[in-house]
């Protein structure tokens, strides 16, 4: 063998080694992959064979028709759920592909911004796929964090005029009334550690009240939002930007105009002033997919 035909070998070698260690996004897989763990470009899965590419491009061109009313959304779920069935094929064939992160997820996302039971239920399942199938990736975190925080069922969006007949949404229900309370809520004061006169105290007050939003308690989480605001001198206090996180976490759990109203003017906070920290990042991220009215 010649000296540049064993040149041109190890340069094929090294760059089937550097493609097999990546995912379809450029990031690292975490370690070396073997070529054959990867689906081959000509591979096509699920009842509309399609290739890993063909996958990737339908989810982001339905997201795309979702953002601009292009389609109607239950449209745009019926060819979403095709795209799934590739996907779980996708991973029945080849389930150490390093490109299945990351089509995964944007799945997930889309079935997340989607109006409905139907898709919330979806969303959940391509997130557990993401969380449990993708351990150590960065969407495999992404999924886990929405998936504790609570996925939303998003209302009927009103470009689209009324729902299908037989999907009944939360935006298009009555609320059933609440029951009267029968005592008031625990004072704050009583509930937390030193009287959440800190940042961390105020953090664990905060994911004490949100492990189990209740509406019933709204007055408990808004006398902790008005703690934050006052111990973080309106916010300006970097050290107060997780428990800003934590307290729009917990309202866009909540039901009502109210609720979403004061989860996106805590995201917009913490794009604002913390835009560097991972919380202002998570914000930008939550806003930019857009905030759901819980019923």
């Amino acid at each position: 063998m010649t000296r540049a035909s064993i040149a041109a070998a190890v340069s094929l070698i090294a760059t089937l080694t550097a493609f097999a260690a990546s995912s379809s996004n450029g990031i690292a897989s975490g370690g070396p992959v073997s070529v054959s763990a990867l689906a081959p470009a000509d591979e096509y899965f699920g009842r509309l064979k399609m290739s890993p590419l063909e996958i990737r491009h339908q989810t982001l061109t339905l997201k795309d028709d979702l953002h601009h009313a292009r389609a109607h959304p239950d449209v745009i779920e019926h060819k979403a759920e095709l795209v799934e069935d590739a996907v779980d094929d996708w991973v029945a064939k080849y389930p150490n592909d390093t490109w299945i992160a990351s089509a995964a997820w944007q799945l997930g996302t889309l079935f997340e911004e989607l109006p409905g039971k139907d898709a919330h239920e979806h969303a959940i399942v391509v997130l557990e796929l993401v969380r449990d199938h993708c351990p150590g990736t960065a969407f495999a975190g992404d999924a886990k964090r929405d998936l504790d925080r609570g996925i939303g069922i998003r209302p009927w969006p009103h470009w689209a005029g009324n729902p299908p007949t037989g999907q009944v949404l939360a935006a298009n229900t009555a609320p059933a009334p609440a029951a009267k309370a029968t005592a008031k809520p625990t004072p704050v004061a009583t509930q937390t550690p030193a009287n959440a006169n800190d940042a961390p105290s105020l953090v664990s007050a905060i994911l004490g009240a949100g492990a189990t939003p209740d509406p019933q308690r709204t007055a408990s989480i808004e006398q902790l939002e008005d703690r934050f605001w006052t111990l973080s001198r309106g916010g300006t206090d970097a050290a107060y930007a997780r428990a800003a996180w934590e307290l729009a976490a917990v309202f866009e759990r909540l039901p009502g105009t109210n609720s979403k109203a004061q989860a996106i003017r805590l995201l917009a906070l913490l794009v604002d002033r913390y835009p560097e920290q991972i919380y202002g990042r998570w914000a930008m991220r939550d806003l930019a997919r857009g905030i759901g009215e819980r019923s």
